[in-house]
């Protein structure tokens, strides 16, 4: 019996999730594209929103891994915090699984700059001798078009870390989520260390 499109968009949003979650791919198109092939479902009419996908992502931390994710969050705050006390130049602000709280293991930490050139954190990143690879986010804010930013990409305490820079008026203005559109959530040293210290407050 041929399944209803709404079975095959649940159907693609929970296997979505499971590869987001359980084979470390990091964002909401990779896991869509690999999950439709994996279920023969050619029409994209049929695939189920990101928010939806995000909805499922969060269902499956809460039931197959309640014992070890709130571990894995803390440990790459505390690195995210370390490297952003590292980066305190360039204003750093946490985003992405990480800071909403929704990382595992093997969530990258993603961090934005802002600096007057990019070449401000580059020349810090050959001062420190660290190894990195030099890349390109495409990032839209509100109705704007849509920009690419510079990346960096390197490990950090046993983490994956990436870098995106900013120009130092763009730190007033978030760019759009690719979960739901809605202004990407951004978290400063000051708000991450509050959070720390909460989860612990002794």
């Amino acid at each position: 019996m041929a399944k209803s499109p709404q079975r095959l968009r649940q159907l693609l949003a929970v296997e979505a999730a499971r590869i987001m979650v359980d084979e470390a791919v990091g964002d909401f198109r990779s896991a869509k594209e690999k999950a439709a092939r994996r279920l023969g479902v050619h029409a994209q009419q049929h695939w189920p929103s990101n928010t939806e996908i995000h909805s499922e992502l969060q269902a499956r931390l809460q039931l197959f891994h309640a014992d070890t994710q709130p571990q894995a969050l803390r440990h790459l705050r505390e690195i995210a915090l370390y490297a952003m006390e590292w980066l305190q130049e360039f204003q750093p602000r946490l985003v992405g699984p990480v800071w909403e709280g929704d990382a595992t293991e093997h969530s990258k930490i993603i961090l934005h700059l802002f600096a007057d050139a990019p070449e401000s954190v580059l020349f810090f990143l050959l001062d420190a001798q660290v190894e990195y690879e030099e890349g390109w986010q495409r990032l839209r804010f509100g109705d704007a078009n849509a920009m690419d930013y510079p990346t960096f990409l390197l490990e950090f305490e046993g983490a994956p870390l990436r870098l995106v820079v900013f120009a130092l008026d763009e730190d007033r203005r978030s760019p759009a989520s690719a979960r739901d559109g809605k202004p990407l959530p951004r978290g400063s040293i000051a708000q991450l260390q509050r959070l720390l210290a909460a989860e612990n407050p002794c």
